[in-house]
């Protein structure tokens, strides 16, 4: 019997380009991805928009929560404390039945791989009582094997570090940081060298805080697929594409020497 799986919508796949760029984690569009790897390159989506929205409306739920004890305080201050509180968000969702299976893993073949992608799931300045300058997305990280051709990793991001305060936690599986720290910088480029490298789980994850250095790559290297819930500190999602945009010269460390 053939089944017949749905195809990705035309604004799911605008999603894909935009905001792996906004992470800085994939600027080139499919086309030429699939030219330069020779490969078909599949992005993951949205299998079901009605299981989508009710993760949307979960979030929602839970930070609105969270802002009834933030009553008397700044927005900026509330982005601050949801950020910090990223891990009890997410463990949350997870209590209360984000549905993993929204999103789906496309299926390969011999000339096809597939790449990670995203979604918004909360934009501060969709809220009524005021902007709060933070949002959310989901990512959904294929396993290494049906994400790496030719040295590629497209279940990875690249080595970056952020121009607006960042926070994430994994969903559901397991996700890889690995850190760096910046050795020189000049005009001629910056040299980097690994620092460690951390295993999250289900509700664990970091903060950057633009406090100290923060410069990482994130990667699944399991067998299954992972979902992490990422904030960005900026009030939706156009703005934190325009803001990645605006500083991708100096904050990708891609090309950068590993030491």
């Amino acid at each position: 019997m053939i089944v017949l799986r749905p195809r990705p919508q035309p604004w799911i796949l605008m999603r894909f380009f935009r905001f792996n760029f906004i992470f800085l984690l994939i600027i080139l569009s499919s086309t030429t991805l699939t030219t330069l790897l020779g490969v078909d390159v599949k992005s993951c989506y949205i299998k079901d928009p009605f299981k989508h929205e009710a993760n949307q409306k979960l979030l929602n739920s839970i930070l609105d929560r969270e802002f009834s004890y933030l009553s008397d305080t700044l927005p900026a201050d509330q982005a601050i404390h949801l950020s910090e509180s990223i891990s009890k968000i997410t463990k949350a969702l997870v209590k209360g039945g984000f549905s993993a299976d929204a999103y789906e893993v496309p299926e390969i073949d011999q000339n096809s791989i597939t790449s990670f992608n995203c979604f918004t799931l909360w934009e501060g300045n969709k809220k009524v009582s005021g902007a709060i300058p933070l949002t959310f997305f989901v990512y959904v990280w294929p396993s290494e094997g049906l994400a790496t051709c030719a040295s590629k990793s497209l279940n990875a991001s690249i080595i970056h570090s952020h121009p607006i305060p960042c926070a994430f936690a994994v969903l559901k599986g397991t996700l890889v940081q690995k850190k760096y720290e910046l050795v020189t910088s000049s005009s001629l480029g910056n040299s980097i060298r690994f620092i460690d490298e951390t295993i999250f789980c289900e509700g664990e994850g970091d903060i950057d805080a633009l406090r100290n250095q923060f410069i990482h790559k994130l990667c699944n290297k399991s067998s299954s697929v992972c979902l992490s819930l990422h904030a960005y500190g900026l009030p939706s999602s156009d703005e934190v594409m325009a803001c990645f945009r605006d500083t991708e010269s100096t904050c990708s460390y891609e090309r950068s020497i590993v030491n």
